[in-house]
């Protein structure tokens, strides 16, 4: 705690400061130089939320995202098009107000602290701002963007990425397994109310650019953001089959939703929340309760076989991380988890067996994160011991022994009375 009370006392007094001018529209406009330049864009939104593809667009098509670009990876194929310096200076400033990782979906600093812990990096942020050229991408903008706009060469034209926080979660479920998605829902939320927070406080020329239209109706869509940027764009850089999920927005955030697509301007079309529950894509396929049984039984009898042998290849709960025999394991169990999750996800269960498919859904996303979190701990072969804490922390609470066991034996107890059930006894 003591290494984190030096930024505490700037906080609070920006924090009274900025409260006045925060009550009315634009009040800290004047904090930013009316500085005319060639408009320089950021591009944001909750992380799986189109980010990579509108950035790609802009690039390609002759916008410069920035300098070094990190590389692809297979959950990103076509690249993440963000400037390495810039992804370092955030990573750094997440990592210290405790948000590093798609699991800590909980942490929401107030804007003071993130500008107050911003401080050290002042000059960094200031060297890479006079180096950009077109603009910059990044997610996590979603937090830091108030923090980079005095470095910024002009005022930033922003692009508000856009996606369904349902299907926000299912994607962080398909790459990073997810025990709560609730909470990341709720994190979604709080992106976008920051995200338009600071829009309208420094009165920030934006749009919104909705994933699934980007997806569906591409020329359309990229001629209304080449309207935005000022620059002719292609629409042949969008690449739909990388969308894997589309899904309706609960109702509870629709109204969150429509105030971020209102950045478009009023009246805005969405695909999303035209789109009924049972005509999503992606919608799972119902099954018959024979099939459902020997799915079931397939994917319990995949956690018994694999499970035994990664543990002891990697040694938890006190893992070997970074020997190429431990991650090979653990990418080995961490691929057949992601299989079974697909496959689970993919089937609509038996009315009898809707409990016991949320149980199983529950056990597979926890497994799924104790390997993923395991993997990131030893990338590289160098130990990451912030990552390994929280990967030894998950598999005590989650896949553990004891744990595991009380999981399996709720699972088993629910899927009897669900064949009882069906048989009618």
């Amino acid at each position: 705690m003591a290494t984190r009370l030096h930024y505490v006392l700037p906080a609070a007094r920006r924090f009274a400061v900025d409260s006045a001018r925060r009550l009315r529209r634009g009040g800290l406009a004047s904090r930013l130089p009316a500085t005319a330049g060639p408009p320089f864009v950021i591009v944001t939104g909750a992380g799986r939320s189109g980010t990579s593809a509108v950035a790609r667009v802009l690039h390609e098509s002759g916008i410069t995202m920035g300098g070094e670009l990190g590389e692809a990876s297979e959950h990103n194929p076509e690249g993440f098009y963000e400037d390495m310096g810039v992804w370092w200076v955030n990573e750094q400033l997440l990592t210290e107000l405790g948000m590093a990782g798609i699991w800590q979906t909980e942490r929401w600093p107030w804007r003071s602290t993130v500008l107050a812990a911003a401080r050290r990096y002042g000059d960094e942020m200031a060297r890479l701002a006079r180096e950009a050229e077109g603009g910059w991408k990044d997610p996590r903008f979603s937090v830091t963007l108030e923090a980079w706009l005095p470095h910024l060469p002009s005022r930033p034209k922003v692009v508000v990425c856009l996606r369904s926080p349902r299907a926000y979660a299912e994607s962080a479920v398909r790459i990073f397994g997810l025990v709560d998605r609730a909470a990341c829902e709720r994190q979604w939320a709080r992106h976008y109310r920051r995200l338009l927070d600071v829009i309208r406080d420094y009165e920030l020329e934006a749009t919104c650019i909705e994933y699934d239209s980007l997806i569906e109706r591409p020329e359309e869509t990229v001629a209304a953001l080449a309207g935005f940027a000022g620059r002719p764009l292609r629409a042949e850089y969008v690449n739909p089959p990388l969308r894997h999920h589309a899904h309706i927005v609960p109702e509870r955030y629709v109204p969150l939703y429509r105030e971020a697509l209102a950045l478009a301007g009023e009246g805005a079309p969405s695909l999303a929340l035209a789109r009924e529950a049972d005509g999503a894509a992606g919608a799972a396929a119902s099954i018959a309760a024979g099939d459902y049984i020997a799915l079931a039984d397939e994917l319990e009898s995949l956690l018994e076989r694999e499970r035994p042998l990664w543990t002891e290849r990697v040694g938890m709960p006190s893992p070997d991380v970074a020997s190429e025999d431990a991650r090979q394991a653990t990418a080995t169990y961490a691929a057949a988890l992601h299989e079974a999750q697909e496959r689970l996800r993919a089937v609509d269960p038996p009315p009898a067996f809707e409990r016991y498919h949320e149980l199983a859904t529950q056990t597979l996303d926890a497994e799924r994160m104790v390997a993923e979190l395991t993997l990131a701990a030893g990338k590289d072969g160098e130990v990451d011991g912030r990552v390994l804490k929280l990967a030894v922390r998950a598999w005590r609470k989650f896949a553990d022994e004891r744990p595991f066991a009380k999981a399996r034996a709720q699972r088993h107890r629910e899927r009897e009375r669900a064949v009882a059930a069906t048989e009618g006894r």
